[in-house]
């Protein structure tokens, strides 16, 4: 049996949320002051730390909160992923259909590491897969997946800034692209 929430406790961390997220928009993370979200959201600081210890931790909530939906999504659709180029897509309409969220959150008022963050959770497949069906050594597997995650990170954050005309489909087929090709000419290069 799942633990009873309160609404009232769940009404007052969405509005501190909202708050920071609001905020974001405005100014940098670090400018930003727990008196600010309080008096802004009008809750109480000692609401504010019985639920959170600072500010990063409010915002640690929020991309968990993201994580864990992009996650199980991902496991929904695990049948319907059978390559790279269809994870690229899942991730990207993910990013889409919280597109508000997810430019505060990648801005540089926000977490700089996030997306990078969402893309480490391929890690550990991605080299497991080239090891077993590439035979590549392990750390050459693990510097490949860092130097194409770099480069993701940056197209999809052109392209959800939309400083880039391409459709989700294309921006896919082209992560997808780059991908296979910067791993066949990683492993001709070993």
């Amino acid at each position: 049996m799942a633990p009873k929430v309160d609404i009232r406790v769940q009404k007052t961390k969405e509005r501190l949320k909202s708050t920071l997220l609001s905020l974001l928009q405005e100014k940098n993370i670090d400018s930003i002051t727990i008196s600010e979200i309080c008096r802004k959201s009008g809750i109480n600081r000692n609401t504010f730390y019985q639920h959170y210890k600072d500010i990063r931790d409010l915002l640690s909530e929020i991309e968990g909160e993201f994580m864990e939906s992009l996650f199980s999504f991902l496991k929904i659709s695990s049948e319907s992923i059978k390559s790279v180029r269809d994870l690229m897509v899942v991730l990207l309409e993910t990013i889409k259909q919280n597109q508000d969220m997810c430019l505060l959150l990648f801005s540089d008022n926000g977490d700089k590491n996030f997306l990078r963050n969402i893309l480490m959770f391929a890690l550990p497949s991605a080299v497991e897969n080239w090891v077993n069906e590439l035979g590549m050594d392990k750390d050459d597997a693990t510097v490949l997946y860092y130097y194409i995650m770099g480069g993701a990170v940056n197209v999809i954050e052109l392209w959800m800034k939309e400083k880039l005309s391409s459709s989700l489909d294309d921006v896919a087929d082209k992560l997808n692209a780059l991908i296979i090709k910067s791993q066949d000419a990683f492993v001709s290069s070993c």
